[in-house]
């Protein structure tokens, strides 16, 4: 069989580990001889392999922003960082369960009727991550305030804050599903021990006052049927965007609601930076292994090679 299409893949050296991408390339290789699979590093303009993988149709993957490299041609799938609003809207409008949510203004008050008796408030804009400036508060005690009156540190000072509804799952839980495509390809469980209590608090609760640390925590690979489906599903509200690291709840009544996607893409939980502590809670040393996660990215790409290249 002829090779008539090319795969580009781009690694971003600290976000993705090269031998992650060595290893689809292997596998794609291998089940598909009408594809040359080309690893380009997207901090460098990658010359030579630019120009190689232009002489035929091209398909582009990158799970963050095209930075240094620019392919002269392929049909792109990259990260999209945008912010939360932006991102929570497109979700809404496509029919999905993303509970309320609206940016913190000044002289806003917020009804009870909508949000109930509390409301989380986190940053809005992409870049900011792992928890931070995420807090729980009574609904009735949000008000406005002005970027130069947070904290050095605190994300609130680079962009306007949002606040969301605060979904009562009985036991603190969230549950993060990695999807390419549609596809799962990872996901990471954690569930409280412990029951919540915020009966009588005034907060405002920092992330960890409502999802305890170890040993108060169950953390594990999410293999329910229906969290899966459910993570598969957001995939259509935004299939311009290939890495979808899905954040999702649980309600104590069963219903499954939508935080985010994280269409940045800083999300390649296989070799990120929370990659480590992935593997010690898990108790795994490879994180691919539970979904063969580098052969089902390796089988999704093909089919979208031999369909999409441009």
């Amino acid at each position: 069989m002829p090779i008539d299409r090319n795969l580009v893949l781009v690694h971003t050296e600290g976000w993705q580990d090269l031998s992650d991408f060595l290893a689809i390339k292997v596998h794609v290789e291998r089940m598909a001889p009408d594809i040359e699979v080309f690893i380009a590093s997207n901090l460098s303009p990658s010359s030579f392999t630019r120009k190689k993988a232009a002489a035929r149709p091209c398909l582009v993957f990158s799970p963050v922003k095209l930075l240094t490299f620019r392919p002269d041609r392929g049909r792109l799938y990259v990260g999209q960082p945008m912010s939360k609003m932006v991102e929570m809207q497109r979700l809404l409008s496509a029919g999905l369960p993303v509970p309320a949510f609206e940016e913190i203004r000044p002289g806003m008050v917020l009804s009870p009727d909508v949000y109930g008796p509390y409301v989380v408030v986190k940053p809005s804009y992409e870049l900011a991550s792992w928890g931070q400036g995420i807090s729980l508060h009574r609904t009735e005690n949000v008000l406005y305030q002005a970027p130069s009156d947070y904290p050095e540190e605190h994300p609130g000072r680079h962009g306007p804050m949002v606040v969301q509804k605060f979904i009562d799952c009985g036991y603190a839980m969230t549950c993060r599903v990695l999807t390419l495509f549609g596809t799962p390809i990872f996901s990471l469980l954690r569930e409280s021990t412990v029951p919540l209590a915020l009966d009588g608090c005034d907060g405002p609760f920092e992330q960890a006052d409502f999802m305890p640390a170890p040993p108060n925590t169950i953390v594990q690979i999410a293999r329910d049927p229906d969290i899966l489906a459910f993570a598969a599903s957001v995939y259509e509200a935004m299939p311009d965007i290939a890495l979808q690291a899905c954040d999702i709840l649980r309600d104590k009544h069963g219903k499954l609601h939508i935080l985010e996607i994280n269409p940045g893409g800083g999300t390649w939980m296989f070799s990120s930076i929370n990659a480590p502590n992935y593997r010690s809670r898990l108790g795994l040393d490879d994180l691919a292994a539970p979904f063969d996660a580098f052969h089902t990215c390796a089988t999704i790409l093909i089919e979208r090679t031999r369909a999409e290249a441009i």
